[in-house]
């Protein structure tokens, strides 16, 4: 089928940045104004037991539905994904890598919602930002989990003291003066003179985070002749709270990153390897977010060929409330399961930091589009997880912002056209392979648009 004159757009301005080989990937998605959302869905404080088995069950989902996955550690509204250092997922593309992820966990989290929170309405929609990192070799993957580890104490211990003291009759302002400059030992001092609570003795979800993983166990699958069992090994997906800083729980699983680095961890130093990539002022920005396997989906959820009005009008809902969370997105445009934003040139919307523009975005839409599912759907489950992937786009000057969103209607045009045509023969009595091959013939000999 013919290219349209405004495909330039693609071909001079869009680029896909591979990550590169031989590092391992790290995906580390947060939760977006989860203060808020935690107060507004009453969470306990300082820790919300459901509501961190929710985000296991989340990351638990992540390493079923990616097996490039290799190991998963998350604190509180935190999640970060390893994943092998030899993957070729989706061709190493950064920004595909990101978006799907965050809108996969976002999805389970919606989905997930009323299995641990039987008695809470969802009222509003959760959604993440995430960011990818690349770490040059195990040492320095060690080293991250470390300092995520080291993390979820300092914050755990310090939230458990504050809110603890905030019970007691504080203020929150009292509360944050009397720990200031307090070190580990002081608080654990604190919690045991003044409220009876050994910190030791608090849940190890709290204290330690939790960690995903596949471990492999043996399973009696039958037995022989004689009465004895005869067991294979499978590989099931694990959660566990244990210390991840020391040695033991690598040594114990070398199976995970293969091997175990034995020097002394220096954790601070991974955040040398968390750059940040920022947009180019002066640039207008596109995200185009796009369903991923939607051939299936629609199949699953049998939406009408070639277009159901009721899936469209769901896409449509859900891009007008991300315009409405993003007041910075000037302009959308979307057809059948893809949805561009155009920002205004002058955005400072997460001070211009790419994968944190991308993935809240890819995540908000997600969120929105699973929150309102039953809304269009009425009579549908929803049966197969809907996720989306994302990317980034600049460019320098309205007009090719307008060439850009004339090449999309074009597109929406000559694949709509096709699928009309497709479906009607298909309907009426051809089979697939028939109807590709009369369309075939007639764009050889007619130019077909």
């Amino acid at each position: 089928m013919a290219n349209s004159k405004y495909e330039y757009v693609k071909r001079e301005f869009e680029s896909d940045r591979s990550l590169p080989a031989s590092n391992w990937i790290v995906v580390r998605i947060d939760g977006c104004h989860f203060h808020r959302f935690s107060e507004t869905h009453d969470f306990e404080k300082p820790n919300d037991e459901s509501a961190l088995r929710l985000m296991n069950a989340c990351a638990t989902s992540m390493l079923e539905k990616f097996r490039d996955m290799v190991f998963a550690y998350g604190v509180s509204d935190e999640y970060s994904f390893v994943f092998r250092e030899g993957t070729e997922f989706y061709q190493r593309r950064e920004s595909k890598i990101l978006s799907l992820c965050v809108s996969f966990f976002t999805s389970v989290y919606v989905m997930k919602w009323k299995d641990f929170f039987p008695s809470k309405e969802l009222k509003e929609p959760p959604y993440f930002d995430g960011r990818v990192v690349c770490y040059p070799n195990l040492k320095t993957i060690r080293d991250y989990m470390a300092w995520r580890q080291v993390d979820c104490h300092i914050n755990n211990q310090y939230n458990t003291c504050f809110w603890m003291l905030v019970k007691s009759g504080r203020t929150e302002k009292e509360a944050q003066q009397t720990l200031k400059g307090t070190f580990s030992k002081d608080k654990n001092e604190l919690l045991l003179q003044q409220f009876q609570i050994n910190y030791d003795d608090e849940p190890a979800i709290f204290r330690k985070g939790s960690c995903v993983y596949r471990a492999k166990v043996e399973t009696k699958v039958k037995s022989d002749d004689y009465g004895n069992p005869i067991t294979r090994t499978q590989s099931v997906t694990t959660v566990a709270n244990v210390d991840i800083i020391g040695p033991q729980f690598w040594e114990k699983h070398q199976d995970i990153l293969h091997e175990v680095a034995t020097e002394k961890c220096k954790y601070e130093l991974v955040k040398k390897f968390d750059t940040i990539h920022r947009l180019p002022h002066c640039n207008w920005t596109i995200v185009r977010i796009n369903a991923c396997q939607f051939d299936q989906f629609s199949v699953i959820h049998t939406l009408d060929k070639p277009n159901d009005e009721t899936a469209l009008r769901l896409m449509n809902a859900s891009a007008s409330l991300v315009m409405e969370r993003f007041p910075d997105i000037i302009f959308g445009y979307g057809f059948n399961n893809e949805y561009s934003f155009v920002f205004q040139e002058k955005t400072e919307l997460f001070q211009r930091e790419e994968s944190l523009i991308l993935s809240s975005c890819s995540s908000y839409f997600t969120s929105v589009y699973v929150t309102m599912w039953k809304e269009f759907f009425p009579k549908k489950e929803l049966l197969r997880l809907p996720h989306f992937e994302a990317e980034i786009l600049c460019y320098p000057k309205p007009k090719i912002i307008c060439d850009y969103l004339s090449w999309r209607q074009a597109e929406c045009h000559r694949s709509n056209q096709y699928n009309t045509c497709f479906w009607m023969l298909v309907k009426s009595g051809k089979d697939k392979k028939e109807a590709h091959e009369i369309l075939k013939v007639l764009y050889h000999h007619s130019g077909f648009r």
